[in-house]
């Protein structure tokens, strides 16, 4: 903004009263100052990524509470199914694991390969 083009300024030209003059530099002032301080909130990595490391956590840690209730949900319905009709439930659990071992192997590898070495370790520390 130039002299010429005050916003105090009634018919075009600078506001020739030194108070006017004053109270429009503190206007400017204070407004270069938002702009910095905005310009260096949005330079500062740092808090940024600490900003969305944070959310990032805390919607983890949401997913997480909302996966344990449903498990929580999901265990007691099953609980309820094997009193009602043990033999069926057992059936379909085993049918439903088959399923999943053919769908995807890797994991029940991984796992299946982890519950071995677990067993080894816990037997050698039985011997010792």
């Amino acid at each position: 903004m130039t002299a010429t083009h005050s916003k105090n300024s009634h018919d075009g030209h600078a506001p020739t009263d030194p108070e006017a003059l004053r109270q429009e530099i503190a206007r400017t002032r204070a407004g270069l100052g938002e702009t910095v301080e905005a310009l260096a909130a949005k330079a500062d990595v740092k808090t940024r990524a600490q900003d969305a490391v944070s959310t990032s956590v805390n919607a983890a840690k949401l997913r997480m509470r909302e996966g344990v209730e449903q498990v929580a949900v999901n265990a007691a319905y099953a609980s309820r199914e094997l009193r009602t009709n043990p033999r069926l439930t057992l059936e379909l659990t085993l049918q439903r694991m088959v399923q999943s071992v053919r769908d995807r192997p890797a994991p029940w590898v991984v796992a299946s390969g982890l519950l071995i070495l677990a067993a080894l370790v816990g037997y050698r520390k039985g011997n010792e």
